[in-house]
């Protein structure tokens, strides 16, 4: 039986190069005070930040937290910035308190 126990199923996570990295997201856990200043084509830093315990990687509008990213990239981006890779985010959308953002490497 030709192949069996090796077959391929591809990458269980995408293999996109750091410098290629680039997903639409929503910005989660998006704070109000800073929301309400944000435009559409505005560009915000991607940052690591602390949370309690936890390193989360945040979205900063003039050096205000934004909001968190989660995302199934994440772990990629997270990955990437831990190498010394920097990304920025482009606002896409803002309504109804929620912000659409384009993370993307820089």
């Amino acid at each position: 039986m030709s192949g069996s126990g090796g077959s391929y199923l591809g990458p269980s996570t995408p293999t996109t190069s750091c410098a290629a990295l680039q997903f639409d997201t929503q910005l989660a856990s998006p704070k109000a005070q800073v929301v309400g200043q944000l435009s559409v084509n505005d560009i915000l830093e991607i940052v690591f930040s602390q949370s309690g315990n936890q390193q989360v990687v945040s979205a900063l509008w003039n050096g205000a937290d934004a909001g968190g990213i989660v995302d199934p990239h994440l772990n990629q981006l997270r990955s990437c910035m831990s190498q010394g890779e920097q990304y920025q985010a482009r606002v896409l959308h803002v309504g109804g308190g929620q912000v659409r953002l384009r993370v993307y490497h820089i």
